[in-house]
């Protein structure tokens, strides 16, 4: 983990994707390759191509190696060329973005795109959102940093913005609770909106390549019926030292399950997507270490999740 802190540090801000990994990277654990995708081991040339789209667990954090991802371990239990299409801390515009870019002439194997959490984490947290764009992490980051050539227009809105508290007689506090109150469902009903346009579009590329497409619903601790282990015991209880105000957001999210479920199963339905849930997979409820925080995986849980892709989804 510390391998992989080091290369978040040294992530590079790129056109159109917000942030990237560096690229030509390499350490013990993870290593790049020259546009920044995770290096997939055990290619060979004449197998056809398959794209896992995601973030992080797709890139792999927590793996002790290339090797032990989920797109190099399908290399191994499929005649497929796998390429991790991975993007730590993207949202599904991002994750479809990233392989637009990469512009793989051909595709002949699946497209299989494990996410879901980050979609629904940051439309929990605070912050604007975008019929078009949604809302990514960093935000807050990004709209500080151009805005600061606009401050005229900033004075401007503080100005306009003071008035209508005065004309309407609303203090900074109440207008923020009616803020949260309201965002949450707009800003949920957004995130999937945005999310069936990316489907769409990956559902397209599979059409068009004459393969298919699936939508896995990530695994996510709290939306598992496990038994932690001792060492997830201890790594969450660590994390969560370093991080009070998430609790909150773990505790939303852990509402949101069924939900959730409901309504991405729904959208890949519409869109024609095959969709898989692998928080209901029993081979993820054992006490076994899997986790090494609740969204990343250890290399026995890329494992697993890997055989489960492999049975599932008929690779």
């Amino acid at each position: 983990m510390r391998d992989y802190d080091e290369l978040g540090t040294k992530q590079e801000w790129v056109p159109h994707l917000m942030y990237f990994h560096p690229r030509n990277t390499a350490n013990k654990t993870v290593s790049t390759d020259d546009r920044g995708l995770r290096a997939t081991t055990s290619i060979q040339d004449s197998r056809p191509t398959a794209l896992l789209i995601g973030s992080s667990a797709v890139f792999g954090i927590g793996a002790t190696s290339d090797a032990a991802t989920i797109s190099s371990r399908l290399n191994e239990l499929t005649k497929l060329n796998w390429l991790n299409f991975g993007g730590r801390a993207f949202n599904s515009t991002q994750e479809v973005l990233l392989v637009q870019l990469a512009n793989i002439k051909k595709v002949a194997g699946p497209l299989v795109i494990l996410s879901g959490v980050n979609n629904l984490i940051r439309a929990l947290m605070p912050g604007s959102y975008s019929s078009m764009y949604g809302a990514f992490f960093q935000q807050s980051l990004f709209e500080k940093q151009m805005a600061i050539a606009a401050v005229g227009n900033r004075e401007l809105s503080r100005m306009l913005f003071a008035g209508v508290r005065a004309k309407f007689g609303l203090t900074k506090k109440s207008i923020a609770t009616a803020q949260t109150k309201l965002a949450k469902a707009a800003s949920y009903a957004t995130m999937l909106t945005v999310f069936e346009r990316d489907c769409e579009y990956l559902q397209m590329i599979a059409k068009n390549s004459g393969t298919t497409s699936s939508f896995v619903l990530q695994p996510f601790a709290p939306w598992l019926n496990k038994t932690l282990a001792t060492q997830e015991k201890q790594l969450f209880a660590l994390l969560d030292q370093e991080a009070d105000g998430f609790l909150l957001v773990l505790r939303e999210i852990a509402e949101y399950r069924d939900q959730y479920d409901k309504d991405l199963r729904a959208i890949c339905s519409k869109v024609g997507m095959k969709y898989l849930n692998l928080n209901e997979a029993p081979e993820l409820q054992q006490p076994d270490w899997l986790f090494v925080d609740r969204v990343h995986l250890t290399d026995n849980g890329y494992d697993a999740v890997a055989r489960l892709l492999v049975r599932d989804l008929a690779l």
